[in-house]
């Protein structure tokens, strides 16, 4: 899964329409679907935020999982 498609669905799961989530963002919806097409990638700081409102993690939303063996090794 990409973080355009991951983003979505977490949008979608949580009933948020592209409009009400750039409203909460303080952006363009055309922003928002411009990121949901994965033809912007946001800034980090714009993916805490959405990772907030769609109350998950910015790691949930690139994709990745942390696993024992990454916390022992300190990544």
């Amino acid at each position: 899964m990409t973080l355009a498609s991951n983003i979505t669905n977490a949008r979608k799961s949580m009933h948020i329409s592209q409009e009400e989530l750039a409203k909460m963002l303080d952006v363009n919806q055309t922003y928002i679907s411009q990121v949901e097409r994965g033809v912007r990638v946001p800034t980090v700081a714009l993916l805490e935020q959405i990772a907030d409102v769609l109350e998950c993690s910015v790691d949930g939303l690139l994709g990745r999982t942390i696993t024992k063996q990454s916390l022992e090794r300190n990544c």
